[in-house]
C-alpha cells in the first residue's frame, strides 16, 4: 500500500511539493515530486496556470497515496498519485484524460492507461486539444528556451571576443606609433 500524504502546494501542472502524513510527519521535511508519466504546459505556456489549477483540484481532496517510481536528475520523487478512493485511476492518468497534460511517452506508462487517456482527450478536444495539433508541447517549449539562451550566450561571446580584440589592437596601434616603429613622422 502506497504511503499517505499530504500536498503543501502545487508548483504547475506536473510538480508538487508533500509531505508524509502520519504519526510523526512534523519531524520530516516537505520534499518535491515530479507526476509520473506526464508532461504539463509551462505556467508561462497556454493552458499552463489551468493545468496547475486542475491538479489542485484533484489533489484538494485529500487522503492522496503515492507510489515512488523513480527520482529524476534534479533530485525529486517522481510518482503516481493515487486518490482516496480504491479502484480509482491515478491522478496522473486523470490529468492527461482531462487535457491538462500530455503523455511523456519517453518516460513509459502505456500499461497505467495514458495512451488510452490521451486518445480520449484528444478526440474529445479537452484542455490543450481544443486548439486542435497547433498545441505546443512543454518539452519543444522548454528546447526553444535553452536555444534561445544558447544563442544569446553565442552573441554574448562573440561581441566579448571582438571587443578584446579591438583594444588589444589599438594598444598595439598606440604603441606602435609611439615609438615611431610605422616610420611615421
Amino acid at each position: 500500500m502506497p504511503p499517505k500524504i499530504r500536498i503543501r502546494r502545487v508548483i504547475d501542472g506536473d510538480s508538487l511539493e508533500v509531505k508524509y502524513a502520519g504519526l510523526f510527519s512534523f519531524l520530516r521535511r516537505p520534499f518535491p515530486v515530479r507526476l509520473y508519466g506526464i508532461d504539463a504546459p509551462e505556467l508561462a505556456q497556454p493552458y499552463g496556470r489551468e493545468s496547475r489549477d486542475q491538479l489542485a483540484s484533484l489533489v484538494r481532496r485529500g487522503g492522496i497515496r503515492m507510489d515512488v517510481r523513480a527520482t529524476d536528475r534534479y533530485g525529486r520523487t517522481v510518482g503516481l498519485l493515487y486518490p482516496r478512493q480504491r479502484g480509482r485511476e491515478p491522478i496522473n492518468v486523470a490529468m492527461v484524460r482531462s487535457g491538462m497534460a500530455y503523455w511523456y511517452r519517453r518516460y513509459g506508462g502505456r500499461d497505467l492507461g495514458f495512451p488510452e487517456a490521451e486518445a480520449e482527450a484528444q478526440s474529445k478536444r479537452r484542455g490543450v486539444w481544443k486548439d486542435g495539433r497547433r498545441a505546443r508541447r512543454p518539452w519543444d517549449h522548454r528546447a526553444d528556451i535553452r536555444r534561445a539562451r544558447d544563442r544569446r550566450r553565442w552573441r554574448r561571446r562573440l561581441f566579448t571576443r571582438l571587443l578584446i580584440a579591438a583594444i588589444v589592437l589599438i594598444i598595439l596601434a598606440a604603441v606602435l606609433l609611439t615609438r615611431n616603429w610605422l616610420g611615421w613622422p
